[in-house]
């Protein structure tokens, strides 16, 4: 059945002139089926679809399916153990890349993209507050690998961040690794809370990172703030009951959407593998002058440009430490002059 609906997924992929692309990610969460395929999504250059696998035996054989019938595959570098069978944990990546052999792989970050998109979202949200989300009473439930991480982006930000997870010595922990490793000079420090009930009423952001477990009841949506701001990144953090007692008082809960964070990624691996890809390590001669392209350290007044066969741009004069020497824009004129080719 999944493997229809795999066919039909790479059939609509290939229709479409964009760059078509496949991820491949992993989760220890329990699910009746081998893997799921997510719907198709569309950037202006690439067109792609997700494949979370439940089951490690189906690696290989998805792998060999979509070989080739893609531009790019890639795979969550992130170590999981997907596999009661295993105690061990199961290297997706080594599967993918072994079983791969015509399409392009590179791997990803998928709960990373997700912080990503999270952040973004926020920060869009308070796009017209000065302060942005800086001073805002964050709440987030489920202070897992992704809850830690927004809490840390959110502390760094200037939010009042609290965080509640079930398992109280992991979040001892999780809340004093972000007070250790955030910037010396953030005065936010977050703080761990065990009963959020009592701070609902205060709180301007509710974030719910839990593993799809509902943790806020009918009798917590009373104590809202009138303008409280619900990202459900867990998708599941309402108790059913709760939910619809929410929604008829016309709360508003966001579910986040990471498709901007897959969109940017995939023009970052192209732009990136355009700079590190084409000809970026070689210095080359451009009518008497040492050329480099950007990315790689070079010798002191080397000059780095757009492109070594055809430059049409001059971004500097290396200084033979990583940066550009200070030179005037008289000098610098000259030297663009007479290596662009016109």
């Amino acid at each position: 059945m999944m493997f229809n609906k795999l066919k039909l997924i790479l059939k609509d992929l290939r229709k479409s002139n964009k760059i078509k692309c496949i991820f491949i990610g992993n989760t220890v969460k329990k699910e009746s089926s081998s893997f799921n395929i997510s719907f198709i999504r569309e950037s202006s250059k690439f067109i792609y679809s997700s494949i979370i696998i439940y089951n490690d035996s189906y690696a290989k054989k998805i792998c060999n399916y979509i070989d080739g019938k893609v531009d790019y595959v890639f795979v969550d570098s992130e170590k999981k153990t997907i596999s009661k069978n295993y105690k061990n944990l199961v290297n997706l990546e080594k599967s993918v890349k072994t079983n791969i052999k015509k399409t392009k792989v590179f791997t990803y970050k998928g709960n990373d993209l997700t912080v990503q998109a999270a952040e973004t979202f926020l920060n869009s949200f308070y796009l017209n507050d000065v302060r942005g989300v800086g001073g805002k009473k964050v709440l987030i439930i489920g202070s897992g690998n992704i809850g830690f991480k927004i809490g840390l982006k959110l502390t760094e930000n200037g939010s009042k961040v609290y965080l509640n997870r079930k398992n109280k010595r992991k979040l001892k922990n999780i809340v004093k690794t972000i007070n250790i490793v955030k910037p010396i000079g953030t005065s936010s420090t977050a703080k761990e809370i065990s009963n959020y009930s009592k701070i609902l009423n205060e709180i301007d952001i509710l974030i719910g990172a839990t593993s799809g477990l509902p943790a806020i009841t009918k009798q917590d949506v009373l104590k809202f703030k009138k303008k409280l701001l619900i990202l459900d990144i867990g998708k599941g953090i309402f108790f059913k009951d709760a939910l619809k007692f929410a929604i008829s008082k016309k709360i508003v809960v966001y579910r986040l959407d990471v498709t901007p964070a897959y969109n940017s990624y995939l023009e970052n691996i192209l732009s990136t593998k355009k700079l590190n890809y084409e000809n970026n390590s070689r210095i080359v001669k451009i009518k008497g002058f040492m050329a480099a392209k950007k990315g790689i350290l070079t010798e002191k007044n080397t000059l780095i440009v757009d492109n070594l066969r055809k430059p049409k741009k001059l971004y500097g004069v290396s200084d033979g430490f990583g940066s550009f020497k200070k030179i005037n824009l008289k000098t610098f004129i000259n030297l663009k002059n007479k290596i662009i080719k016109k």
